[in-house]
């Protein structure tokens, strides 16, 4: 993919996607170090302001290898590590601020990046606190995108910070919720990701992918949570629309969720 750029001369904008991959392949990987070599080369190369569209995707997979480095195993090996990535994450902050987020995508993104940054901080007390709200502002915007990967994703950092915070039934819930997402997806490294914290937190997952959240989780009317819950099994609006007697057009409104 590199070459390809390289040969056609695309302009800027189109390099950061290309960076933002390499970002997460190097964490699928475990490879941190490399990571972050990647997010520092990004911001070194590209000016991020001119292309809101890729460079909030791209901050906020910075901001996950700052998480994978300060937090995972590579920080108990390496002190020199995690301090390169908090201060990786405050260049990170400060380029965020001048991105701006004008659409809904943008604005997921936007608040993806700042639940990272936020787990990224000073862990403990009031921060799991603070980390929940923002993973789970996160995963509101992307369920009114009908995005089910980033909603997912989101719903694993919620319950990570769930646990975090000792809410148990919080973090069950939205582990339950995101399992059967990824597994509708075939999206296998996630769906690992959501049952290793399930068993490290001896939380078990329904077996089927029937499971309704309570209301007021995500902040979700219950009505909307029900919406979810179909979604996750596969209905589409037609189906949603027959199970819960409503019309389609109706259902489709809950389906996308951009009223509320």
């Amino acid at each position: 993919m590199r070459r390809a750029i390289a040969s056609a001369q695309y302009r800027e904008p189109h390099h950061p996607p290309l960076a933002r991959l390499e970002i997460e392949l190097h964490l699928a990987q475990d490879r941190a170090g490399e990571a972050l070599a990647a997010v520092e080369d990004a911001l070194g190369r590209f000016d991020l302001r001119h292309s809101p569209r890729y460079a909030r995707p791209l901050v906020a997979a910075g901001a996950r290898a700052c998480v994978a480095a300060i937090t995972g195993p590579a920080a108990a090996r390496d002190r020199d590590l995690a301090a390169r990535a908090r201060r990786l994450l405050g260049r990170l902050r400060a380029q965020a601020g001048q991105i701006e987020a004008a659409g809904p995508l943008e604005q997921a993104h936007r608040l993806t990046f700042a639940a990272e940054a936020t787990q990224a901080g000073d862990l403990g007390g009031a921060a799991d606190a603070e980390a929940l709200a923002a993973w789970d502002a996160a995963a509101t915007a992307w369920q009114r995108l009908s995005q089910p990967y980033p909603l997912a994703y989101a719903l694993l950092g919620a319950a990570g910070a769930a646990m975090d915070s000792g809410d148990r039934d919080g973090a069950a819930d939205r582990l339950a919720c995101a399992a059967p997402l990824a597994d509708r997806l075939g999206a296998g490294p996630l769906h690992e990701q959501i049952g290793s914290l399930a068993r490290r937190a001896r939380l078990s997952l329904p077996a089927g992918p029937a499971h309704a959240l309570r209301p007021g989780v995500l902040r979700l009317t219950a009505r909307e949570i029900e919406v979810l819950r179909l979604i996750a099994a596969g209905h589409s609006n037609r189906d949603i629309a027959a199970e819960l007697f409503i019309s389609g057009k109706t259902a489709s409104v809950h389906v996308s969720n951009r009223t509320s």
